[in-house]
């Protein structure tokens, strides 16, 4: 059974009774943007004090900064998992093991141009592969087709490695039948949009009894 993260952005007029009512999902995953690495600007750090004070769920930061590692004593007591962009510009072992010293899980994110062979002397040390089946950015993005095959492809590690794989945008009911190969489906708009976001959730969760 796949586990299920619901994705909301870090936004200044951040409501956590968006979350409200919502049942069966495993993790709580917050987009925060700084501008930099993506256009988009969704910085409020306090979604995360706010989150952990509502909600007994684990938290996923995901950060889209271009310089994480100077943003993680802000927020790091409200977390679960922090997960940096492979493509930051700061040396990646040194994130790892800043979070690894204050006893945090950490992760990974790759965009969709990232090749696999770029992560892989990381696995070792990390819990999670964030794989963006979007391009950094906005929820509600098309899901890339070619991104199922970058998991497959990543699945195959996990044989040596122990490490989760998460896959983040546009994922909705007829993608996950594909992604047989993911741990966490991460959703924005498939759930909290849906008429009946809870169906969604045990069927996203459920979408492993008719993976092809």
């Amino acid at each position: 059974m796949k586990e299920i993260a619901i994705s909301i952005h870090a936004t200044e007029s951040f409501n956590p009774d968006v979350l409200k009512g919502l049942k069966g999902y495993d993790y709580i995953h917050v987009d925060v943007m700084d501008g930099k690495f993506v256009n988009n600007t969704c910085f409020n750090l306090e979604v995360f004090k706010i989150l952990k004070e509502y909600y007994d769920t684990p938290i996923i930061a995901h950060l889209m900064s271009i310089n994480p590692i100077d943003k993680i004593d802000r927020f790091i007591n409200y977390i679960d998992y922090f997960i940096f962009h492979f493509e930051c510009v700061e040396d990646k072992s040194a994130i790892i093991e800043k979070i690894r010293r204050i006893n945090k899980k950490v992760g990974i994110a790759i965009n969709p141009d990232t090749k696999i062979t770029e992560i892989i002397h990381f696995l070792d040390k990390i819990d999670i592969v964030l794989v963006m089946s979007v391009y950094p950015g906005w929820s509600g993005q098309k899901f890339l087709p070619e991104i199922i095959e970058k998991v497959n492809r990543l699945a195959k590690y996990k044989n040596i490695y122990d490490f989760k794989i998460d896959v983040d945008g546009g994922v909705n009911l007829e993608n996950a039948i594909k992604l047989k190969h993911a741990d966490i489906l991460s959703s924005a708009s498939t759930i909290l949009e849906a008429e009946d976001p809870n169906l969604i959730i045990e069927l996203l969760k459920e979408s492993d009894k008719n993976a092809k």
